[in-house]
């Protein structure tokens, strides 16, 4: 059966870290264990959704709250899915594109992007408009 999770958790101020080197070996991880998902990060928040098999999210759970990175996590949902959201990623990385503002902009308050304040819904919305917005850019690029 399909699961979604989804979690917010900060940057550890003292952790250093390899965001590509983290990307790609997620990549590689999940698409060996048929996961797929997407991780927004601005340099202190992260918010990931991650889709595949209870087991096989609960393994990377584990291995993301043990990560020395992570700090402030919060489990905002795990819960069955009807489908996937993100099928053609193993991993798909937002972090500072042009289009990618925008959305963001769209979901601030006060100027502020604060995902801990925004519900599991718009959380979920949220990630939802990031991959439109990948799958247009892509589109343009042709």
């Amino acid at each position: 059966m399909l699961y979604h999770l989804l979690y917010i958790s900060d940057l550890r101020n003292d952790a250093s870290f390899d965001m590509d080197a983290i990307v790609q070996n997620s990549k590689d991880y999940n698409k060996d264990h048929h996961i797929t998902g997407a991780l927004w990060f601005d340099g202190t928040t992260f918010v990931q959704m991650l889709e595949g098999d209870r087991v096989a999210l609960s393994s990377v759970l584990a291995r993301i709250m043990r990560s020395d990175a992570h700090h402030k996590f919060e489990l905002v949902f795990f819960e069955p899915a009807a489908e996937r959201i993100f099928s053609d990623w193993s991993m798909a990385y937002y972090h500072a594109s042009k289009d990618e503002r925008d959305i963001v902009k769209k979901f601030a308050t006060d100027n502020t992007f604060r995902p801990r304040r925004m519900s599991p819904q718009s959380l979920i919305t949220f990630m939802r408009y990031l991959e439109m917005a990948r799958h247009v850019s892509a589109a343009n690029s042709i």
